[in-house]
């Protein structure tokens, strides 16, 4: 079948019931009568992987949200080294079998602006979207359409693509997935019925940096960072220390924070041999001493890779610290750096 391109309309569009016959209308009042009046909507935050969980009456529903490959950056997609892939699957996790006949209605945006809103149907349930960043202005979707569920589809070996201005940036994106077929192709789900799912991935925003120890002779030492949860700025970097400082916009409402999973992931790349690199570092996070939260990997004969991995506790405790100090209104997770003498 013919690929169609569709440019994205940033409007909701619901299917055309109007397509819908008087056999799956029974259909689908024999399946409404097993899901639960109130769907539950489940919430998230994570890196490159998300599984999230519903209940259908008597049934569980999971669903994955999965970027492929796990690490994603603005450097290898610009190098066009990458094309993730994001692929969404539902499934009964009793058996590990996936639903049939799912219609995804997905949502993805990024800092309250929206990127993509469209229908997707799968017949296992197991749907791949390609991202394919570009300099357009409007995201379009190629896929197998579906005259009938309005729907995008695609093949195992030939996934949907959407390609503009989509994952061009570094941070977390926001997804929100909610399903209007299941079992049936043509039974959709009453709108206050059908479960919804929120979750996120991080493409990392890499900062690529030269700083000099000691005199003006010194060779400089690049060192890369790597944020998983939003772009970094205001860089800087005291010789004297060997202190690096740098900060990335950050939310500090409690409430937000207490609904939702929070991991914040930051790598530090610094190359072997060099006068940044030492057995053990120190960090901080808005003046709160981090440092037992840092991981170091040394398994690379070139650089040692150090990682700020910030728990979801250790961010609420630094969050009721921000908001007391009257700092969570710059909106900002402050971040030093520096090897331990």
């Amino acid at each position: 079948m013919k690929h169609l391109g569709k440019k994205i309309e940033l409007v909701f569009c619901r299917p055309n019931l109007a397509y819908a016959v008087v056999p799956v209308f029974v259909l689908g009042s024999i399946f409404v009568s097993s899901v639960l009046m109130f769907p539950k909507t489940v919430n998230a935050d994570g890196l490159f992987m998300e599984e999230l969980s519903a209940s259908f009456g008597g049934r569980t529903a999971d669903l994955i949200i999965k970027m492929m490959p796990p690490v994603v950056t603005t450097e290898t997609i610009q190098n066009q080294s990458q094309k993730p892939i994001i692929q969404f699957k539902l499934y009964d996790p009793s058996t590990k079998e996936g639903f049939k006949h799912v219609t995804y209605y997905i949502t993805i945006d990024k800092d309250g602006k929206k990127l993509l809103s469209d229908w997707f149907h799968d017949d296992k349930g197991d749907l791949k979207i390609e991202m394919k960043p570009s300099d357009t202005e409007t995201i379009t979707v190629y896929g197998e359409p579906d005259p009938i569920l309005e729907a995008f589809t695609g093949r195992e070996n030939n996934p949907v693509v959407a390609t503009g201005p989509i994952f061009s940036e570094g941070g977390l994106y926001h997804f929100k997935v909610r399903i209007a077929t299941i079992d049936y192709v043509r039974s959709f789900l009453p709108d206050d019925q059908q479960p919804e799912y929120e979750g996120w991935l991080s493409v990392g925003a890499v900062e690529n940096q030269q700083v000099s120890v000691g005199n003006n002779n010194t060779k400089p030492i690049p060192i890369q960072i790597i944020s998983y949860y939003d772009e970094l700025k205001g860089f800087s970097f005291d010789p004297s220390t060997k202190e690096m400082r740098f900060t990335m916009p950050f939310d500090w409402n409690l409430t937000r924070l207490q609904d939702n999973k929070v991991m914040v992931h930051q790598e530090i790349l610094l190359p072997k041999p060099s006068e940044l690199v030492a057995n053990s570092y120190i960090g901080t996070i808005n003046g709160v001493d981090v440092t037992k939260d840092l991981v170091i990997d040394p398994t690379n004969s070139t650089k040692d890779v150090v990682h700020f991995m910030i728990p979801k506790p250790v961010v609420m405790q630094i969050a009721e610290q921000v908001n007391k100090s009257g700092q969570a209104k710059e909106g900002l997770m402050k971040f030093t750096f520096k090897p331990e003498v």
